[in-house]
């Protein structure tokens, strides 16, 4: 099979359509609210620490806005992007690109897992798509079936609880956020206390203007964490800056 050039290859091509730069590693989350915060979290720890925990290898990018997104928009560019990076080779015969989708933990999360290996019965959890969790490993054995014992082991107090990113702001950022907007809060859940908030539809959109305008490093540590663990399910090091050192000799 002919290997095309990085800068024109069909991967590229597309994923420019979609709006975004193709990179090595790609995660497709469920809306712009969830990449917007990762891409915050990025700068943030960037800005503190000098580690570029996207660089140039990782992007982490929304799969459609509004209706084009959600579950369905995950799966849907999820599945067309995968089948792309089999024609688009490096010169030892191994795909460019990997994509992995990434779903919140509630009843559509859920239903997508289980859609998108229906889809392409070649789409693995714990290996192409995963749920957010309160716990996110990023050590251990990468193998599927491995992983998913140890998702399930460290999850195990929180079974049953949804989780979405929002959940991992600190109760202190939401309860000041909450002060100011009493009713952005439609209901919640613990289990294992760990805290999953329902929002009103305003009050989520309202809850990431906030989180823009004030949210500092310390606020969003366990969305850099969740960002570290993607990349070691992407095969990418961890501790970045590390990395880099070592490379320069």
């Amino acid at each position: 099979m002919e290997t095309v050039p990085e800068e024109i290859d069909s991967v590229a091509r597309y994923a420019r359509f979609l709006g975004f730069t193709a990179r090595r590693r790609t995660v497709l989350v469920e809306g712009t609210t969830d990449e917007d915060l990762f891409l915050l979290a990025a700068r943030l720890e960037h800005e503190a620490t000098g580690s570029d925990l996207l660089g140039e290898d990782l992007a982490i990018v929304a799969a459609g806005v509004g209706d084009r997104g959600g579950t369905r928009g995950v799966i849907r560019e999820l599945v067309s992007l995968r089948n792309m990076a089999y024609t688009c080779l490096l010169p030892n015969g191994k795909p460019r690109y990997r994509f992995i989708g990434l779903f919140d933990n509630d009843k559509a999360g859920k239903e997508a897992v289980h859609l998108a290996s229906y889809v392409d019965n070649s789409i693995l959890e714990y290996k192409d798509v995963f749920r957010l969790r309160p716990i996110m490993p990023s050590t251990g054995n990468l193998d599927p079936q491995t992983l998913k014992k140890t998702f399930e082991r460290q999850n195990a107090e929180y079974t049953g609880l949804d989780w979405e990113l929002e959940d991992l702001l600190p109760e202190d950022f939401i309860d000041a956020f909450v002060s100011d907007l009493p009713g952005a809060v439609l209901r919640t859940s613990c289990i294992g206390g760990k805290v999953h908030r329902d929002f009103a539809r305003d009050g989520k959109s309202r809850l990431h203007r906030f989180i823009k305008q004030y949210a500092i490093r310390k606020d969003i540590m366990a969305v850099i964490d969740v960002l570290k663990a993607l990349r070691f399910y992407l095969g990418l090091p961890i501790d970045v800056a590390a990395h880099k050192t070592v490379s320069r000799h």
